[in-house]
């Protein structure tokens, strides 16, 4: 076997795409809940589905598909003794490092545009409390910003294309990029 490295990625890759598991969940006082990876969607509002999130993971779920196909095309190829890498997983799982910063940005956005006095601090993983005055109301919440631990496994599987990339730097073949 010509490329080890780059086989258990690939075929790794093709693991985390197939599991059907959430990676992150974002919970927003329990009155908005998201679940999200890059294969699938859902976002609830006091309990209810909406409606969006149908849409959403019908659109991912067709992502998943293709990448499950471009991934075993490119376990076959490096059966074969031919380098194919992807970067797919690697760009999607240093990607959701952002999304608490994005989250973060948009809320206070949105927040703003009312008018509405907030404190509600920068949270990247873990919990913290926003707490909101209207008026004389005043409300406090948890804000939940959590990873799953499938995020972890495909974060490692995604930096293992760089060990991948160098073992075939150092075999000396030329590097055809694979589709995605």
């Amino acid at each position: 076997m010509r490329y080890p490295i780059a086989l258990a990625q690939t075929i790794l890759s093709l693991v985390v795409v197939a599991i059907p598991l959430y990676w992150w969940t974002y919970s927003f006082g329990g009155l908005l809940i998201i679940d999200s990876s890059p294969f699938q969607f859902t976002a609830r509002l006091l309990g209810t589905t909406l409606g969006i999130s149908y849409l959403v993971s019908a659109i991912l779920e067709a992502y998943r598909a293709y990448l499950i196909i471009v991934l075993g095309r490119n376990t076959y190829l490096i059966l074969r003794g031919i380098m194919v890498r992807s970067h797919a997983l690697l760009t999607a799982s240093l990607s959701y490092l952002a999304y608490p910063l994005v989250i973060y940005y948009v809320a206070n956005y949105v927040i703003a545009i009312q008018h509405i006095p907030t404190n509600y601090p920068l949270i990247l993983m873990g919990s913290g409390l926003m707490s909101i005055n209207y008026g004389e109301v005043s409300m406090t919440m948890t804000i939940t910003i959590m990873p799953h631990p499938i995020y972890w496994f495909a974060l490692a599987v995604g930096l293992m294309a760089i060990p991948a990339y160098l073992e075939a730097r150092w075999r000396g073949q030329s590097i055809s990029k694979g589709n995605v």
